[in-house]
């Protein structure tokens, strides 16, 4: 199993609130995109990052891990972190973190997500999302409002509903599913899927070496406007081309 993961700032932004963190060892990633401005943001994404991480590995050598159960708790935890640090550095309050958490356990997949950060799934020329947007337009196309392609071009596609760091409660999204149905993963921060159409995504799977894959996205998303900052981690489950 084969792993690269990329981050970019982007064209438009001065610095990079986005973070991720690859764990090939536990067969762990995560992307957390920060926002609350310069020095904030970018704050909110690390602490949450690294809290979730810490307290995965933690569980799994003292073998007491279970993702399904115990993933409310441990973002509950990286939730509470952010806020105690807004507390003691007021300068900071508003910050917070989207964050997506991906483990595999033998042939088990596991994702959990708050707000817009995404995995994806690819297979059989397909790009599946796996995870669930809390955002407005996920909201409005839940409600039968706007369809799934209205979606992806309405104005207001970067407005989220729920946010680790921002209040004490927040939505969360968990589910696994069986590893051997995909050949790749695409684990990204917004800033990808705003810029980069899903036809886009499938193409460079399909047609570039894994290896260049995320360097491949980040430079489509940039020259599509590369609006916000990208972050992608690719992750090759079966070694070899869908």
């Amino acid at each position: 199993m084969n792993v690269n993961g990329l981050t970019d700032r982007g064209v438009k932004r001065s610095n990079n609130e986005d973070y991720f963190i690859v764990n090939e060892a536990l067969k762990l990633y995560i992307v957390a995109d920060g926002m609350g401005g310069y020095k904030a943001g970018e704050v909110a994404a690390e602490i949450a990052a690294k809290t979730i991480s810490n307290e995965i590995e933690r569980r799994i050598h003292e073998n007491t891990f279970e993702f399904q159960t115990q993933i409310d708790e441990i973002l509950a935890i990286a939730n509470q972190s952010i806020l105690d640090y807004v507390e003691e550095n007021p300068a900071c309050r508003g910050m917070g973190t989207t964050i997506v958490v991906v483990w595999i356990d033998n042939e088990t997949l596991h994702v959990a997500n708050v707000g817009d950060s995404r995995c994806y799934a690819l297979s059989d020329n397909a790009l599946i999302q796996l995870t669930k947007d809390h955002s407005l337009v996920a909201e409005l196309v839940k409600i039968g409002s706007i369809s799934i392609e209205e979606a992806e071009q309405h104005p207001d596609k970067n407005i989220i509903t729920s946010a680790l760091g921002v209040e004490t409660k927040f939505d969360l999204f968990k589910q696994a599913f069986a590893i051997k149905k995909y050949a790749y993963l695409l684990i990204c921060s917004d800033g990808l899927t705003n810029m980069v159409s899903s036809e886009e995504i499938l193409r460079i799977f399909k047609t570039a070496e894994f290896n260049v894959i995320p360097a491949k996205l980040i430079e489509c998303a940039n020259n599509n406007g590369g609006k916000d900052n990208i972050t992608v981690i690719c992750v090759d489950i079966k070694g070899g081309r869908i």
